[in-house]
């Protein structure tokens, strides 16, 4: 809302008048109803059609920089967003991410090779601000707590990452140098469609389905979230893998949760 309020009002602003049809954010909007009553913008027809006017120029420029101050700085933080827009959350940045780590081997994190060994003993976890990382095999894991315990399923040979929140986006992920990519994810179209992310940028990437998948989604599977999405890409997936738990999903309408999978580990 935010962004689109500043785009339109910086466009009337530089060009005194746009045409009429706006999205209803604005003209719904008790602000813009106002600047009409006082005839600070007026709706003047135009062939067929209407557009809007600054007409009292004078009026209009105090209303705007009363509402965006700062509306000439480029957005680069959350504190230029709130300066320009009045939101930290109007429009998507380019954040630093934080990464988890739990590694039992030698790995190159943001350029330094280190061993982890002592850490996991004392600690039993790392995380720094991530720019890259380089290990022989990553394994990807989508919840917290079973990242914590991860290498009593999967073993001391993998890297163990685990990102605050959903998978970074693809450049990000590019930054990351491996041999063998597994992810370990919930058994859901959220957790499919982080697969297929992760799969766009590691050829070598592959899911960890345990062996006894249909035994467990049986007895332990519960009702879909109602914002599991069924993405596109994961619809259009011909992986076997993919296929098979996607048809679970969509026959039953129920899903399997990571966490279920170490329960029998943990």
């Amino acid at each position: 809302m935010a962004k689109v309020a500043f785009d339109f009002y910086h466009r009337l602003k530089c060009k005194g008048r746009v045409p009429a049809k706006l999205p209803k954010v604005i003209s719904g909007s008790s602000e813009f109803q106002t600047l009409l009553r006082a005839k600070i913008v007026d709706k003047v027809p135009s062939g067929r059609g209407y557009y809007y006017q600054v007409s009292r120029a004078d009026k209009f420029n105090d209303f705007y920089l009363s509402k965006f101050p700062s509306g000439d700085i480029s957005v680069n933080t959350e504190v230029d967003n709130q300066l320009k827009y009045r939101d930290t959350k109007a429009t998507a940045l380019k954040k630093d991410r934080v990464v988890f780590i739990r590694s039992f081997k030698n790995i190159t994190v943001n350029g330094k090779e280190i061993n982890l060994q002592k850490t996991m003993e004392d600690f039993n976890i790392f995380s720094t601000v991530f720019k890259t990382l380089k290990a022989n095999k990553i394994c990807f894991v989508e919840n917290l707590q079973p990242f914590l315990n991860i290498e009593k399923l999967l073993g001391e040979e993998y890297t163990y990452i685990h990102f605050y929140g959903r998978l970074p986006r693809k450049e990000v992920l590019e930054r990351i140098e491996c041999e063998e990519y597994l992810h370990f994810g919930d058994y859901d179209f959220v957790g499919l469609n982080e697969f297929l992310k992760a799969k766009e940028v590691f050829k070598n990437c592959n899911m960890y389905v345990p062996d006894n998948y249909e035994e467990l989604y049986k007895e332990f599977s519960r009702t879909r979230e109602q914002n599991d999405t069924a993405y596109k890409n994961v619809m259009r997936s011909t992986i076997c893998d993919v296929v098979r738990i996607r048809e679970h999903l969509k026959r039953h309408n129920r899903f399997l949760e990571q966490q279920v999978v170490m329960s029998e580990i943990v």
